[in-house]
C-alpha cells in the first residue's frame, strides 16, 4: 500500500539504513583491504601524534672494559601528526516516490550510497601506495587529506630517506625499479634484510608479504606458491615458495608497481585512525517534501615510519 503518512521518511528509515550498510559491506562479494593493510584504530582525539623511537645502539655492552653499566639513549625520529578529516555524501528521496509505492528505487539509492562509501575508503587507503613514489618534498595533500610525503618530507618509497632528524645527511632507500619476478623478489628481500635502524644497526626486517595490483596477481601467486622455479625448465627449487602471503588490491592504479612488506612492522607503522566511524542519518525538509539521508565519517591515515616496506616501480 502507498505510504502517505507525514512520517513517511521516518517509517522507511530502517529499510534505508539496512540497504545502506548492505551496500557498504558488499556481502560476500568483496572484502575491504583497509583492515588487512592498515592498523585501524578508534580514536577520540582531534590529532594523533606519533614519534618513532630508534632502538638502543648495539655497542657499549662490554662491562669489563668500564666496570660499570653504560646507559644509552634512544634516537628520536620524525614526529608524525594524524589529523582526521570529514567526509560526507547524501541522497534525496521525494515524498511522491514513496506515495507511488516505488520504495525499491529509494532503497537502491541508499545501497548505492553505501557502495560509494566503501569505494571511497578503499581509494583513500590505496592512495598511500599510489603516491608512494611521489617526487614531492613538501606537504601535498590528496583528495582524502593524506600527505604524499611523510614527516621526513619524502615519499613513502624513496631513495633519500634521512636516517633520522639529527642525521639528515645520511640517507637510506626503500625504492627500486625491478619488475615482479622470482629473482627480483629475492633481490628485494635481501635489500630489506639490510635495512638499518636510526642508529645504523640492522633492524632485522623480515619481509613476508607482497602487495600487488590485480594485473600482477597471477605472477605473484606463481612466485610464492610454485614449489619449482616458475622461470626454469630444469626442476629448480623455488626458494620463494611459502615465504610470502599475497595481498591484491583492486584499487591500485599502476599495473607494474609492487611492494614487499614486513607484516609485523607494517602493523606498527601504517596507521588508520577512525575518529567518527561511518554513520547514516536522516532528516526531512518540511517545505519541499524531500527526505534526506547522508553518510558521514571522520578518519585519517598514513605512515609513521617507512621501514616496513620496499617499493618497486618499474617503468
Amino acid at each position: 500500500m502507498p505510504m502517505t503518512s507525514d512520517h513517511w521518511a521516518e517509517l522507511i528509515d530502517p529499510r534505508m539504513r539496512e540497504a545502506f550498510f548492505i551496500g557498504f559491506s558488499g556481502g560476500d562479494r568483496r572484502a575491504s583491504m583497509v583492515p588487512t593493510i592498515y592498523d585501524v584504530i578508534a580514536t577520540v582525539l582531534g590529532d594523533e601524534k606519533v614519534l618513532p623511537i630508534g632502538g638502543i645502539g648495539s655497542s657499549g655492552w662490554n662491562f669489563e672494559d668500564t666496570g660499570r653499566v653504560q646507559y644509552g639513549e634512544a634516537v628520536k625520529g620524525y614526529e608524525e601528526t594524524f589529523t582526521p578529516h570529514e567526509f560526507a555524501r547524501g541522497v534525496q528521496v521525494e515524498r511522491k516516490l514513496i506515495d507511488d509505492n516505488r520504495i525499491a528505487q529509494a532503497l537502491d539509492m541508499a545501497g548505492a550510497l553505501g557502495d560509494a562509501a566503501f569505494r571511497m575508503r578503499e581509494k583513500a587507503g590505496a592512495n598511500v601506495f599510489i603516491n608512494a613514489f611521489s617526487a614531492a618534498t613538501a606537504e601535498t595533500l590528496d583528495d582524502y587529506g593524506t600527505d604524499a610525503v611523510g614527516a621526513d618530507l619524502v615519499a613513502l618509497c624513496s631513495t633519500a630517506h634521512p636516517r633520522h632528524k639529527l642525521d639528515a645527511s645520511t640517507t637510506d632507500t626503500n625504492e627500486g625499479t625491478l619488475a615482479l619476478t622470482a629473482a627480483n623478489v629475492s633481490t628485494t628481500r635481501q635489500l630489506m634484510a639490510e635495512t638499518l635502524d636510526m642508529n645504523g644497526d640492522l633492524l632485522n626486517v623480515m619481509p613476508d608479504e607482497i602487495l600487488v595490483p590485480v594485473e600482477l596477481e597471477d605472477t605473484a601467486i606463481q612466485i610464492v606458491r610454485s614449489q619449482l622455479d616458475p622461470a626454469s625448465a630444469n626442476n629448480a627449487v623455488n626458494p620463494q615458495a611459502g615465504r610470502f602471503s599475497v595481498h591484491v588490491w583492486h584499487y591500485l592504479t599502476d599495473s607494474n608497481a609492487w611492494w614487499l612488506m614486513d607484516s609485523g612492522l607494517r602493523r606498527r607503522c601504517l596507521r588508520w585512525y577512525d575518529r567518527i566511524p561511518l554513520e547514516f542519518a536522516r532528516e526531512t525538509d518540511f517545505d519541499t517534501l524531500i527526505g534526506k539521508w547522508r553518510a558521514y565519517m571522520r578518519f585519517t591515515l598514513g605512515w609513521s615510519d617507512w621501514r616496513f616496506v620496499y617499493g618497486q616501480n618499474p617503468s
